[in-house]
């Protein structure tokens, strides 16, 4: 089966020369090398960085993907072929439509190779380090036995976005799709169930995500149309979807389709047709009113601190509010890095746990933004020995009381789940104050607050005999208390092993 009969004519945009800008518009050929004269380049998918680019070319006359990273803006290192997927595809399968993952960590692809559900499926391959892992199939009930393709993870990942062939034919006669969606339910995704209205009208495909979880681009076959396939974009506000919006300044009379944007949301990455009939991939900047809400990205490396050495870990976020999970990521076990997204002028409980390791955490409040922005977080747990002691920094009280607030849950359910995995700890939970108030007042609070928590602890199923409860008022201050700051620091519960 041929390229186009799959991708229903992905050739969009009649382009004027090699490696020169569009003669209607501001597309941007990316150049040599990730551009050549003798072969096609198609179907780009971009990192939430904006760094790292994946797409599809025919070299040796076969579709492979390749990877290329960004050195410089505008200068792209010689694309690498991913063989841990291209030798597994069989010459005569269909390879197509990639799709990074926002963290990085996985990418998504869409192919009849040999193990699927017996049509078009969606597969998958791990990133670990500048590794790949072989491709597996997403399977049941994302994969049928007809056609499903065309994959987008939202960036908390826990939706996936994805097109479904049905009965009905365009006027050209190429296949219309469904857009659907399916929820991840651990390390899979459930129940499919197609977009409403106003999304799916009949033919559409190809959708993409943006960073922000709420805008969403793809094609659809509109009478209304310019011709062909043209791209839209719709948000979702308050659970529904607007209207979708027509991408007039680069929609043309020919299909267009596949596009990917990264977390900056300035800018669209695409293939089009050049001047000698191949395709090649190009940007072009995204207008303001079709830019998706602006994010920020808290990225990082994750080490062991005693032999600074990247160690697996597992990266979560609450919503400090609503108490519900916004994501779970897991880091890059080799290097140790890590990417969340979060949004301006919401608050977060922010953790990161590793087997064999005590955990990090913290409430995550950012301040307006004008444009995307990257937060840089590099943590360091500590190994589980005797004597390692840290701070739990999200344990909260009522204002001058041993009574624990609600938003402490978090943090002592933590506690929790380290003491079950870890049966043999026995552990030293000790408060502490600031310089204000009497010796007396700070060692009654100080311990008050201990045994709080060493009842919350035991209402969870850890036994007394683990716990011991220590109040030290203002005796061992982490810094001087000469100023509210120092003051706010020094007003804390540390957890110490005792026993391991």
């Amino acid at each position: 089966m041929s390229k186009k009969l799959f991708l229903f004519v992905l050739n969009f945009i009649s382009l004027v020369a090699f490696g020169q800008k569009h003669a209607n518009t501001n597309l941007q050929s990316l150049g040599n090398p990730v551009n050549t004269l003798e072969n096609s380049e198609f179907a780009p998918t971009i990192s939430a960085d904006g760094n790292t680019l994946i797409f599809e070319s025919d070299k040796g006359g076969r579709w492979r993907l390749y990877m290329s990273s960004q050195v410089q803006p505008g200068v792209w290192s010689k694309p690498i072929d991913i063989a841990a997927i291209n030798n597994v595809v069989g010459p005569n399968d269909f390879l197509g439509g990639p799709c990074l993952s926002y963290d990085g960590s996985t990418l998504f692809f869409t192919s009849n190779m040999k193990g699927g559900m017996g049509g078009i499926d969606i597969w998958y391959s791990k990133r670990t380090g500048n590794n790949w892992s072989a491709p597996k199939n997403l399977g049941k009930p994302v994969n049928s036995a007809g056609y499903d393709g065309f994959p987008s993870l939202s960036p908390d990942g826990k939706i996936l976005y994805f097109m479904r062939a049905g009965e009905k034919n365009t006027s050209t006669g190429q296949r219309c799709c469904k857009l659907f969606t399916a929820t991840r339910q651990g390390a899979f995704f459930i129940n499919p169930v197609p977009l409403p209205y106003p999304i799916n009208t009949g033919c559409e495909g190809y959708p993409r995500i943006m960073a922000d979880g709420k805008t969403l681009i793809y094609s659809s076959y509109k009478p209304e149309g310019k011709g062909g396939y043209d791209l839209y974009e719709s948000k979702l506000k308050y659970g529904k979807w607007t209207k979708p919006v027509p991408l007039d300044f680069i929609n043309t009379s020919k299909d267009d389709e596949l596009i990917s944007v990264p977390a900056s949301g300035d800018v669209i990455y695409l293939s089009s047709t050049s001047s000698n009939n191949k395709d090649d991939i190009y940007k072009v900047e995204l207008p303001g009113e079709f830019r998706p809400e602006k994010v920020i990205s808290v990225e990082g490396f994750i080490k062991d601190e005693e032999t600074n050495k990247p160690i697996a870990s597992t990266i979560q976020l609450n919503n400090f509010k609503t108490k519900e999970k916004v994501s779970e990521v897991t880091n890059d076990s080799l290097t140790g890095k890590f990417q969340v997204y979060i949004e301006e002028g919401k608050t977060y409980d922010f953790s990161i746990s590793s087997k064999g390791h005590t955990f990090h955490s913290e409430v995550l409040k950012p301040d307006s933004v004008k444009r995307y922005q990257k937060f840089e977080k590099n943590i360091k747990l500590k190994p589980l020995k005797k004597n390692t002691s840290f701070v739990l920094n999200n344990i909260f009280f009522e204002f001058d009381s041993a009574s624990l607030s609600t938003t402490s849950f978090f943090e002592l359910d933590r506690v929790v789940d380290l003491m079950k995995a870890n049966k043999t700890l026995v552990v030293e939970i000790s408060a502490h104050t600031d310089d204000k108030g009497s010796d007396d007042y700070n060692n009654k609070l100080s311990q008050n607050r201990a045994e709080s928590v060493v009842r919350y602890l035991k209402s969870k199923g850890i036994i007394a005999e683990r716990l011991v409860a220590r109040g030290f008022g203002k005796t061992m201050p982490a810094v001087p208390n000469d100023s509210d700051e120092n003051r706010a620091k020094n007003r804390r519960v540390e957890f110490k092993i005792l026993k391991i």
